[in-house]
């Protein structure tokens, strides 16, 4: 065996290595990235990995194109408080507690430039571990407005949608992109000057 076979033969065994390990790679990242949003978006396209990471990777370039900011301190404080007021209101009358909570967390996505087409989706990027709680939370929301759900299921989707908005609450902006804003117009405003001041990178979730 020549010395020019053995490297053609060096090759294609890396080749071949590099082509098996890379894709495994990404499924790895990708399970890590979206938790069990991975599976419940694989068992929607029927186990097919290929296709399942390939609208997976979809959401990572949308989320990536979008103008995310982090809720500003008294956005936070604004939040909470009315996030800790929906226990002593779940007491009384449960179903208006869920939906206020879903109004709650609906604003704040609103507020931080998350779109309403594809929200879900794209929420999934930053938060796959909570995002399939809040589909079911949503249609738990959603039964309750037809047929009476019970007071348990109700307290799950509280807590789901409480533990999801209590997850934005904490984002921070990707890098290089939205900054925390002021609660009103002329508050983000003012800080978007004061960012095209002191940051030259241009904004682009």
């Amino acid at each position: 065996m020549t010395v020019v076979t053995i490297l053609v033969v060096c090759l294609l065994v890396v080749g071949a290595a590099v082509a098996v390990a890379v894709p495994r790679v990404r499924t790895r990242r990708l399970r890590e990235r979206f938790g069990p949003e991975y599976d419940r978006v694989l068992l929607g396209h029927g186990g097919k990995v290929d296709e399942t990471e390939r609208e997976l990777s979809q959401r990572l370039r949308q989320v990536r194109n979008l103008s995310l900011r982090a809720p500003s301190a008294a956005e936070r404080e604004k939040a909470e408080a009315e996030l800790g007021s929906l226990q002593e209101m779940f007491v009384d009358d449960p179903g208006r507690a869920v939906a206020e909570a879903d109004r709650l967390l609906t604003s704040l996505l609103d507020e931080v430039g998350y779109p309403a087409d594809g929200r879900l989706d794209a929420l999934s990027v930053r938060h796959g571990e909570l995002t399939p709680a809040y589909r079911s939370a949503r249609r738990s929301l959603d039964r309750a407005q037809a047929v009476q759900v019970g007071t348990e299921e109700l307290r799950t989707a509280l807590l789901a949608i409480r533990a999801l908005a209590q997850a934005v609450l904490r984002d921070e902006p990707p890098a290089g992109r939205a900054v925390p804003a002021g609660n009103n117009r002329e508050g983000r405003a003012t800080d978007a000057a004061a960012t095209r001041t002191t940051d030259p990178t241009p904004s682009a979730g």
